[in-house]
């Protein structure tokens, strides 16, 4: 029987993580419960915004003393993608932009807690393009959380 190696992570491996606590999204930053999630979702005072695969919808709350000032939840549907492995992929790609992004979310929530649902909001292309389509991915989702950033810091005002 031949063996064929392993293709490379896309995630560096532990050993090379320097600061262990940054390696993963705390499970207090993590939004759990399916009404944490509609919470967010239908509240019409949402800060909303989209791109092409994902959507974003920001809570804010008023939340001095909170632990957590921000809290995430990712969401991609089966109908958009059909393969577990495409849905686990988009998440993995959303926790680690999120992951990248939560000391500025952090600051610019400045007393308030903010709950954010990131969602894949388009069908995951054929398996051809799932090399691009997991950049695609990680560019919107840093482009959708800079944007959230940016209109935090402003105050919050809906568009």
């Amino acid at each position: 029987m031949r063996v064929v190696p392993r293709a490379a992570s896309g995630s560096p491996p532990e050993s090379l993580i320097q600061d262990a606590e940054l390696s993963r999204l705390p499970a207090d930053r993590r939004l759990r419960k399916p009404a944490q999630f509609i919470a967010v979702t239908s509240d019409p005072h949402a800060l909303r915004a989209h791109r092409r695969w994902l959507a974003i919808a920001g809570r804010v709350s008023p939340g001095a003393g909170t632990t957590a000032p921000v809290r995430f939840g990712f969401t991609a549907a089966r109908r958009h993608a059909r393969r577990a492995v495409d849905r686990n992929t988009v998440k993995r790609v959303l926790r680690e932009a999120s992951r990248q992004r939560i000391d500025d979310l952090d600051a610019a929530a400045a007393n308030r807690a903010v709950d954010i649902v990131l969602r894949l909001k388009a069908a995951a292309p054929q398996k051809q393009a799932r090399g691009a389509w997991k950049a695609a991915l990680r560019i919107e989702a840093e482009s959708l959380l800079a944007e959230l950033t940016e209109r935090l810091q402003r105050g919050g005002e809906r568009r």
